[in-house]
């Protein structure tokens, strides 16, 4: 039986991501594209194109507010954003600021899971092991399937 198939993405070189993100996104922009004619129908069935054409062809008017407030908000939405990313760049940037775990020994991890120790060895030790457990849900044995 083969192991299980791990993908390692810090082994993919730049090159071959940004190859792969470009081509994910232009499937999902094809894919998107797709969904336009109906999304188009439901709009039209709803009465959006009637709508829009009493709202500002007919009366040949553009609500002065709308022009004035959407690029405001938009300034408003970008400047939120940018000044968040900011905050959390200068918060998070320096790598002291941020505190290491300390390590946990292996006779604490042991415990903690109330396994005895050649269980505890085995699962430490191999990269696929059968665990049998109690009733109570405690490690009791390992098999181990692959070293």
């Amino acid at each position: 039986m083969n192991p299980p198939l791990i993908e390692r993405p810090d082994k993919v070189s730049r090159a071959r991501r940004t190859v792969w993100g470009a081509l994910t996104a232009i499937l999902w922009i094809v894919y998107a594209y797709l969904w336009v004619p109906l999304i188009t129908l439901i709009a039209w069935i709803l009465g959006a194109r009637t709508a829009w054409q009493r709202l500002y062809l007919e009366q040949n008017a553009v609500d002065p507010f709308i022009l004035a407030a959407l690029p405001v908000i938009a300034l408003v939405c970008g400047l939120l954003l940018i000044g968040w990313a900011e905050y959390n760049r200068t918060r998070f940037s320096d790598a002291d600021k941020r505190k290491r775990r300390k390590d946990v020994a292996d006779d604490a991890v042991d415990d903690r899971l109330g396994a005895p120790h050649p269980v505890a060895d085995a699962l430490r030790t191999h990269r696929i092991v059968t665990v049998r457990l109690d009733g109570d849900a405690h490690p009791v044995g390992a098999r181990v399937l692959v070293d």
